[in-house]
């Protein structure tokens, strides 16, 4: 039996839809600092459980920052490169233009559109071992 192929268009559009809750997440849980260059994560302002009023609201809370986890997990696999522009992308409170990304990492606007479709497929590889993957 051949391999099944991937649809690269359906695979970045799931990894779009994941990415564009990340800051609703980080919000909702404690920022996170992340150094892109070191793969490490500074700091985390932890949002305080002690404020939420039952066990079904600390549940929620728990899958929230687990979510959020996996995604900066995933984040942190990928090649500097890819991980800088996806970071610029979706992760900084205000997302960059590709222009501006460019200007940041030192590539051109065109370049940046290309390295941004393929970090999109390296980062559904990476998180939850390819989970965002669709098939053809």
């Amino acid at each position: 039996m051949y391999p099944k192929r991937i649809d690269m268009k359906q695979t970045r559009c799931n990894v779009r839809e994941v990415l564009k809750n990340f800051r609703k997440l980080d919000r909702m849980v404690g920022r996170v600092t992340v150094d892109i260059e070191s793969l490490h994560r500074i700091n985390s302002l932890k949002a305080t459980l002690s404020d939420l009023s039952s066990e079904r609201a600390s549940m929620q809370m728990i899958a929230i920052e687990a979510e959020r986890n996996a995604i900066l997990n995933a984040l942190m696999v990928l090649s500097l490169t890819n991980r800088m522009i996806l970071y610029y992308s979706y992760f900084v409170p205000e997302s960059f233009s590709n222009y501006k990304i460019s200007l940041e990492i030192g590539y051109s606007e065109r370049t940046i559109q290309r390295k941004k479709a393929e970090a999109l497929i390296e980062f559904a590889e990476a998180y939850k071992t390819g989970k965002l993957i669709a098939y053809k």
